[in-house]
């Protein structure tokens, strides 16, 4: 059975490996530029405040190389992996043979129905994970220097492409498309069906899932009148939305409101002749004008220090999924294929 299995999918688990290769390749290749880049811009060893500067440097003299394309390039194929997998791999697994009637021949020997298909799934999902763990933890390794210096592996589109979250993404991608197929029947509709699934889930997870999983802290402090934000107004009405950008270095920043005594959202009324294209020195007026208003800014985030936890939550919530459509599959072809 396992040979059979490997015979049916060597072809697109072949292909996708060879894309993995070389994006491998391009990390160890480049692994050497990017330690030296670190090392002559001062950022690594650096300390304190210094770490600042040096980091924008080192960030600054990565841009013009092929560190930087692989890098990118890494971070779209953790991305577009799930996809493939699902569609090329879980999809036209079952689906086909279901679809060709193959699926009786089978059933017609001495091998069982659980054990057909626990041994796709096996072969399947366990190359969907090694593959997907072997990129991310190249990746993770080889981009400690920049997520250092950017400190930005929370934001939402790095955060998918680190630690042990693509491997959950992988698996289930994989299952959804063996489940899909085994309820369709047909490869074609099973393989489209698995595409909006899979993109479905990678958009509804950062902006669902995760902040849920991520459980974020909120914080209420005095609006800085005088710092860096931005205005967008009604010239007719007067309503007005500040835009602040809290400086959360390395944190998640999942929202920031400018807020009443209230607490409820800002939105003005405007003093047109203190704020606004109309008032004349607005540049000095509006501020004063903000501060007699008495507003504060609520912040909520999810700390840097959340990391691996949220990883541990993501990963489990995706286990449980890929588990879950695993059960349901064999009990399917159990009591349900005929």
């Amino acid at each position: 059975m396992i040979w059979m299995t490997w015979r049916q999918f060597r072809t697109p688990a072949l292909a996708t490996g060879a894309v993995l290769l070389v994006l491998m390749g391009g990390l160890a290749l480049t692994w050497a530029e990017v330690t030296e880049l670190a090392t002559q811009t001062g950022y690594t060893g650096c300390q304190g405040e210094a770490c600042l500067a040096a980091g924008d440097a080192f960030l600054q003299a990565l841009q013009p190389g092929w560190a930087s394309e692989f890098h990118l390039a890494a971070i779209a194929a953790l991305y577009l992996l799930p996809a493939l997998v699902g569609i090329f791999w879980g999809a036209p697994l079952v689906a086909r043979e279901l679809e060709s009637g193959t699926y009786r021949m089978v059933f017609s020997q001495s091998v069982s129905r659980n054990r057909w298909l626990l041994v796709k799934l096996a072969v399947g999902g366990g190359s969907a994970a090694l593959g997907a763990g072997l990129l991310s933890l190249m990746l993770t390794r080889w981009a400690q220097p920049i997520d250092g210096a950017s400190a930005d592996r929370m934001n939402p589109l790095v955060f998918a492409a680190r630690g042990i979250v693509p491997i959950g993404y992988a698996t289930l991608a994989f299952m959804v498309g063996v489940t899909t197929g085994l309820l369709l029947r047909r490869t074609l509709a099973a393989m489209a069906v698995t595409l909006l699934v899979i993109v479905g889930l990678q958009i509804a997870a950062p902006f669902v899932v995760r902040p849920w999983l991520a459980q974020p802290v909120v914080t209420v402090s005095p609006l800085d009148v005088d710092g860096r934000y931005g205005i967008s107004m009604s010239p007719d009405t007067g309503q007005m939305t500040l835009h602040v950008e809290p400086d959360r270095r390395g944190d998640w920043v999942t929202s920031s409101t400018a807020i009443t005594s209230t607490g409820t959202e800002f939105s003005g009324p405007a003093d047109m002749t203190q704020c606004g294209p109309t008032a004349a020195r607005h540049l000095e007026t509006c501020p004063r004008w903000l501060e007699k208003q008495n507003l504060s800014l609520q912040v909520t985030y999810v700390p840097g220090s959340k990391f691996w936890t949220l990883q541990w939550r993501e990963f489990g919530v995706l286990f449980a999924l890929t588990a879950v459509l695993s059960l349901f599959s064999l009990w399917w072809i159990r009591r349900r294929l005929v």
